[in-house]
């Protein structure tokens, strides 16, 4: 959940709260209430994002490199993000040339896609999920502000997520690795498959990078099905992203790079090397190891929830900060929670955090005595960082994430601006 609850996002949510013991999202559904949204009216080509990792950044930065392209005819590029989570709010997951949906416009599709929802009559066979919710209601408003392409990246799987309704010219891969077995299957390899899944008749080229070589043969079968071609980045892979992210989030950003180039190449369109460079230069990846001060106390916010994230998200504070002294840590039970303190391990003050009221706890709290409610958390994190001449690090689940940017009034609205020249 977000930071801030809007009016509207009950909407997105509703059907979710109100499902049925056992039912399932319906991508049947979505469809239909998305054509009655008005998804598919003029739908811009499309670029699709999955992984198991670092989709967010991936996603922006194609984004950011699209805007850096002219049209046909020397027109700069308009064009359109759907990504998930929201942080601090629901707002952050549409967004046109980098810029959040406002608040307003944001209302008024909530009503829209209420509205639609009614229009369709509801079955015992399913629900609309709210990513699916967020990316059909997302496309029919990037539609309504003239895109010309549209970047989409999957809330929960590829062929089992509602961004497999779309088409994808150009398909980015960030890391896969085993999640969300009882969902996309028992093993990584159909895991994989689900994810490839949004590959379709209009993919020309999948964008990838490296990958075990389970996930490596399931893209290639894929690939080799579809007639598309496979574009491997690698850390050596030349870019324009500035220097300084974490290794790991510099290549998932170039990866979003390359697959703007590629979907930029299959439109016939031509990217400006000066405005693409800025473009990239401005993009900001809250929450992703982001760098940010509170009354003078520097905190490192990151979305960590695996022992080995934790262990990078403490070695990028180390080699950017210095010393770690402090930690504000929000682990749930579902989780490897052990791991993730384990992973903190020199760290003189880790303070348990709860973010999100439905999940338990229970393991830090056995672990460290108390979980405090993330806002406590945050307070108490700063006071003993600046007692101790210090900052901190903020680490947990994105609903933390949220809680920690919020409270660090972190402008999360722009997402990248374009050059305007």
């Amino acid at each position: 959940m977000t930071a801030q609850h809007l009016p509207g996002d009950d909407a997105f949510f509703a059907e979710w709260r109100d499902k049925r013991p056992g039912s399932r999202r319906s991508l049947d559904r979505a469809r239909a209430i998305g054509k009655v949204l008005g998804a598919w009216d003029g739908t811009p080509p499309v670029l699709t994002v999955v992984g198991s990792k670092g989709k967010g950044t991936t996603a922006i930065h194609a984004a950011a490199t699209l805007s850096g392209a002219d049209v046909v005819g020397r027109r700069a590029a308009r064009v359109g993000l759907v990504s998930s989570p929201g942080l601090r709010t629901n707002r952050e997951r549409m967004r046109v040339d980098g810029s959040a949906i406002t608040p307003e416009e944001y209302e008024r599709l909530a009503e829209a896609l209420a509205g639609a929802r009614a229009d369709v009559r509801a079955t015992s066979d399913g629900y609309l999920s709210p990513t699916g919710a967020f990316t059909i209601a997302g496309a029919a408003w990037t539609a309504a502000q003239d895109v010309d392409v549209l970047v989409l990246e999957e809330g929960l799987g590829g062929s089992s997520d509602e961004v497999s309704l779309f088409d994808p010219r150009v398909v980015a891969v960030t890391p896969v690795f085993y999640e969300h077995g009882d969902l996309l299957g028992p093993t990584l390899e159909d895991v994989a498959r689900d994810l490839l899944g949004v590959v379709g008749p209009a993919t020309r080229t999948i964008v990838t990078v490296e990958q075990v070589p389970a996930v490596a043969t399931v893209i290639e079968d894929t690939a080799a099905r579809a007639g598309a071609n496979i574009v491997i980045v690698t850390p050596g892979t030349p870019t324009s992203v500035p220097a300084g992210p974490a290794p790991i989030t510099r290549l998932n950003a170039s990866l979003g790079e390359s697959a703007g180039r590629a979907m930029a190449a299959e439109l016939g369109w031509t990217v400006d090397a000066r405005r693409t460079t800025r473009a990239l230069a401005g993009v900001r990846v809250p929450g992703r190891m982001s760098l940010h001060t509170r009354d003078g106390v520097p905190v490192m916010v990151d979305g960590a929830i695996s022992p080995e994230g934790v262990a990078a998200a403490v070695a990028e504070y180390r080699r950017r900060l210095g010393p770690l002294t402090t930690v504000v840590a929000s682990f749930p039970d579902t989780k490897d929670v052990e791991g993730c303190f384990a992973a903190l391990h020199g760290v003189e003050t880790v303070i348990p955090a709860r973010a999100d009221a439905y999940l338990s706890f229970a393991t830090a709290e056995s672990l460290h005595g108390r979980v405090l409610d993330a806002r406590a958390a945050m307070a108490l994190g700063h006071d003993v960082a600046r007692a101790a001449a210090g900052g901190f690090l903020a680490i947990g689940t994105q609903s933390f994430v949220g809680i920690a940017l919020d409270v660090l009034e972190v402008e999360t609205d722009t997402a990248y601006a374009p050059d305007p020249t």
